[in-house]
């Protein structure tokens, strides 16, 4: 505009247009206000329903489908108009969220509300009660859910301030669920329990031992009890959501003829009769509990601290071995080790650590980043207060055997455990000089000794279409096969992708030719979904700084192709990578496709210099 006089008669028509783009301006910015008011008046009700879900993840998913069918009638871009509408969206729930943190909110500014799965009086309830006792809370609340899921929804949501779950248990074993939400969940571990499990057989007042036909319980308590459950003749065993809840169904039913196992104190507070106690096949009975958080909590720095981790090592011979060789060399004592099926790669494995000591302790933190060196990916999910035979005991020094009694000079320890450099916020800094991390997609090795090549169309149109392709990429040599399912176009009128289906067809496609595929994702939501289909996700020059959706794929195990942006640098590149690594997911493929220069006879122009300057900054690999 400088320069330009506004009388100008030939400035008139774009003044015009800029006038009543001015006053659409100023009307969006008055309906917007308008819906905000509508927000808050819903986050009031919420504030005053404390039982009310915070969040409907199925009126939003409507609401995007309404808005991309308008979007698509009214000729927008349904990417851009979804765009708009998240960013509307996640200020809605951060103006929710202050107003229900206000100090006339309900709940208080220091009460809290813990979720569990069970009802009043099982085993989460009342560790629960033993492990707030020690925490200074103005006010406690607790909410049962049927499953576990549910608990870390309503703990996501903000429904709850924290979840306490059961991981482990002395007798039964790992609890698997558990362990699989807390990899999926952007959660974090702030605190355990233990809590001494005294089974009961319970029943209505004047029932007896000899009077009971069905015993009802939790899986695991049943399975806790089979010596007791295998004694006992003509009985029929029903598995139920809950101990408590079993109890509760009892009192309920007053049948004299059914029996709950559950907890004494469950007993007292259905008013049913203790019929036998101590039914479980061990006297010792222990089940450790978790207490979850959105977001990580501080740990007093004179108590005994656990240190959780999830990773995924890579693929090749030793892999596990050379991570536990980590630990050793940097003297972290390894208290548990749980390994669990990855749904989206058969007979691969992802691993649940504890450690002792604190995450940014020298000696850890020394060991996570070299950690990170033998894993495809590498997230710390807690480091939170031990629990010690019912107490929380101080941190004491340990010595390697091989070390002699006399101290170490006073700069030993930190020369032995310092962190590198590259990482601190550098999770794609090669740890040392021409270090180099292959990344697998299915069998083929990106950075490595092959040369690889992509191959396939821009975008999946017919199952015909895609075949074909796939035929021809495999007989050329071609190692992975590429299809655009969604595809995000400069202008709203081009083939925007088959979406879903095209993502199902290119699958089909690779698995006849037994190709690996990688396609473009665009949305966060759509990430996992995605990945169900795909080998690599891809994601594309125009959402390399779309950070959300970095963020949402740093969750998920699959490697991960980052295209370049049209005017990215190669330091805005590697920040993107680091987006998704901070994440977890170290399986990044670097893509160099051609940036925006003063040449206008080409769409991009491609920086060949890119490549030495990424491989000189960093151990992922490099394509273009």
């Amino acid at each position: 505009m400088s320069g330009t006089r506004i009388d100008d008669p030939q400035q008139a028509p774009l003044s015009g247009y800029r006038e009543a783009i001015d006053s659409l301006d100023r009307e969006f910015i008055q309906l917007l206000a308008r819906r905000m008011e509508l927000v808050r008046s819903i986050g009031g009700f919420k504030r005053e329903n404390p039982d009310a879900p915070l969040r409907d993840e199925d009126r939003e998913r409507e609401i995007f489908r309404v808005w991309a069918d308008e979007a698509e009638r009214a000729g927008l871009s349904p990417y851009f108009v979804g765009r708009v509408l998240r960013e509307m969206l996640n200020y809605s729930r951060r103006d929710q969220d202050r107003l229900l943190r206000r100090p006339e909110a309900p709940l208080g500014p220091a009460a809290v509300r813990v979720g569990y799965q069970g009802t009043t009086a099982c085993y989460s309830d009342l560790a629960i009660s033993k492990l707030f006792a020690s925490r200074d809370v103005e006010r406690l609340e607790r909410v049962g859910f049927r499953d576990f899921g549910s608990v870390m929804d309503a703990l996501e949501s903000g429904q709850v301030t924290y979840a306490l779950l059961p991981i482990e248990n002395t007798v039964a074993g790992s609890i698997n669920d558990v362990y699989d939400l807390l990899a999926q969940r952007q959660v974090h571990i702030v605190g355990e329990e233990v809590w001494p499990v005294e089974h009961c057989l319970l029943g209505v007042p004047g029932a007896s031992l000899e009077s009971i036909e069905v015993i009802r319980s939790h899986p695991v308590a049943l399975q806790q009890c089979l010596t007791f459950l295998g004694g006992l003749v003509g009985v029929r065993i029903e598995s139920h959501f809950d101990t408590a809840g079993a109890a509760q169904s009892v009192a309920q039913e007053k049948d004299p003829r059914i029996g709950a196992i559950a907890s004494e104190e469950a007993a007292s507070y259905w008013g049913l009769s203790v019929l036998r106690r101590e039914v479980s096949d061990q006297k010792v009975n222990l089940t450790r509990f978790l207490l979850i958080s959105r977001e990580p909590e501080p740990v007093d720095p004179r108590r005994a601290a656990k240190t959780s981790l999830v990773m995924v090592t890579r693929h090749r011979k030793g892999a596990l071995y050379e991570c536990l060789k980590v630990l050793y060399e940097h003297d972290v004592n390894l208290t548990k080790i749980e390994s669990r099926p990855l749904p989206e790669k058969p007979w691969a494995y992802r691993f649940y650590v504890d450690l002792e000591g604190r995450a940014e302790d020298p000696q850890v933190a020394a060991a996570l980043h070299e950690l990170r060196r033998h894993t495809n990916s590498l997230k710390v999910i807690g480091t939170y207060a031990r629990h010690v035979d019912g107490e929380v005991e101080l941190p004491l020094p340990r010595h390697r055997e091989t070390e002699t009694a006399e101290p170490a000079p006073a700069e030993a320890p930190a020369a032995v455990c310092a962190v590198p450099k590259a990482s601190q916020g550098k999770l794609h800094a090669p740890a040392f000089a021409g270090e180099r991390r292959p990344v697998h997609v299915g069998p083929v090795e990106i950075g490595g000794d092959r040369f690889v090549l992509i191959a396939g169309p821009c975008a999946v149109e017919t199952r015909q279409q895609i075949h074909e392709a796939a035929s021809i990429v495999h007989s050329a040599g071609g190692a992975i096969l590429r299809g655009g399912a969604f595809k995000p176009r400069s202008s709203p009128y081009s083939f925007q992708g088959l979406g879903f289906p095209g993502v199902d067809l290119l699958s089909e496609a690779g698995r006849a030719y037994e190709l690996p595929v990688v396609t473009e994702v665009l949305q966060p939501e759509d990430v996992f979904r995605v990945a169900e289909g795909a080998d690599m996700l891809q994601v594309g020059a125009r959402n390399m700084q779309n950070f959300s959706l970095l963020k949402e794929i740093g969750k998920c195990s699959k490697p991960v192709l980052l295209k370049r942006g049209l005017s990215a640098t190669i330091e805005e590149l590697l920040m993107a990578a680091e987006y998704i690594m901070a994440g977890g997911n170290h399986q990044v493929v670097l893509c160099e496709r051609g940036i925006r220069t003063f040449e206008t006879a080409t769409r991009s122009t491609l920086d060949v210099s890119a490549v030495p300057v990424l491989k000189a900054r960093t151990h992922l690999p490099v394509i273009v």
